[in-house]
């Protein structure tokens, strides 16, 4: 293994190690010890790869921001043609939003639980992830009001932000019902429905 490769491998053993003690503890109370004392290692190996514990959060935010700016990139925000369509494309995109948060709940745990009132930086970061959110579903609604299956005087810019707050707190409630498929399914299905509703043509 390439001495590139060991830095990438230990960064991120220290990244899951780290997801374990704060999702577990929480981000106060948990401390570089308990993640050096997780993977058997001496503190100051961890402070080699990581400034600090805020250091070590945003590398989980960052990735958080990876994940679903990929999820995002699976859909053209130009494609849907119809209502129904687009119905389709905000179905897929929340299945891969609940997949990303589910298929580890520490992740979810840790952003949507741990990341108030730590830090500035870490209050902007998650802030960008919102507008990001939001930016690009907005594309999709100017698609929509273009080409004619919503509304004209749709007001795309605050739409795009109401639509984000139903989706992430969607998340948030499905991992605080530990992740339950079911419940994230209601979600999945009462937010287009309210989205759409509202917003189609004629509405």
């Amino acid at each position: 293994m390439k001495k590139e490769e060991k830095i990438q491998a230990r960064r991120e053993e220290i990244l899951d190690a780290a997801l374990d003690i704060f999702s577990a503890k929480g981000y106060h109370a948990a401390g570089i010890a308990d993640i050096a004392g997780k993977l058997d290692i001496g503190h100051g190996t961890c402070y080699r790869y990581f400034k600090n514990k805020l250091d070590i959060l945003h590398a989980l935010l960052d990735q958080v921001q990876s994940g679903l700016a990929e999820v995002i990139s699976r859909q053209s925000p130009d494609k849907s043609n119809s209502l129904e369509e687009y119905r389709s494309q905000i179905g897929d995109i929340g299945i891969g939003l609940f997949e990303l948060f589910g298929k580890d709940t520490r992740i979810g745990q840790v952003f949507f639980f741990e990341t108030q009132g730590i830090d500035e930086t870490v209050t902007v970061k998650i802030r960008k992830i919102h507008d990001l959110s939001a930016r690009v579903t907005e594309l999709y609604l100017v698609n929509g009001v273009k080409k004619g299956f919503l509304r004209k005087n749709l007001d795309t810019d605050v739409a795009s932000k109401a639509i984000n707050s139903m989706m992430f707190e969607g998340i948030r409630q499905s991992i605080s019902h530990k992740s339950n498929q079911e419940y994230a399914a209601r979600w999945m299905k009462a937010v287009p429905d309210l989205m759409l509703d509202g917003m189609r043509a004629g509405s």
